[in-house]
């Protein structure tokens, strides 16, 4: 049964391909240029792209540590986080993927990436993003995104640095 209903959703994910005119990475070491293209830009761009690149079910996780110093956590749709970035006005993005790892089974891949976001020229956050991502028949689409952003308690350790 779990068999069945795993291979009923893969297949709907394969039938969803994306109509954006964004083209997908071919390969996974392309994944972290299109992830930086597509949220680069205003805060307020279309977000044609960033829909293209993650599949129609993904997950982005915001990991942190509370006031408190216990760690926490919120989960957003891909609608979600461009209604928050969009709030951000015409603000000028930059995102780049610092320094990459990749681990690859056939159709599956895991990417460890460290990230830096600037706004308006600005480092605003540095940290770690956690990416999954598929094969699928017009490239490699993002299922999911962990993020944790550095904070004086917890740096980027100079290993995940370019």
């Amino acid at each position: 049964m779990t068999a069945t209903l795993a291979g009923a959703l893969f297949e709907k994910a394969m039938a969803q391909a994306p109509d954006a005119g964004c083209a997908l990475p071919s390969e996974p070491e392309s994944i972290p240029a299109a992830l930086d293209a597509a949220i680069s830009g205003s805060a307020d761009k279309d977000r044609a792209c960033m829909k293209a690149l993650l599949i129609p079910e993904a997950r982005m996780m915001f990991v942190s540590l509370g006031t408190d110093g216990a760690p926490t956590y919120a989960l957003q749709t891909l609608d979600d986080w461009i209604t928050r970035v969009k709030a951000r006005g015409d603000a000028l993005l930059e995102e780049k993927q610092l320094k990459f790892h990749i681990e690859r089974f056939g159709n599956i891949a895991h990417l460890w990436s460290s990230y830096g976001l600037h706004s308006d020229g600005k480092q605003v956050a540095r940290g770690i993003n956690s990416i999954e991502a598929v094969k699928e028949t017009g490239g490699w689409r993002v299922t999911s995104i962990v993020v944790q952003a550095e904070s004086a308690t917890r740096p980027l350790p100079k290993k995940y640095l370019p």
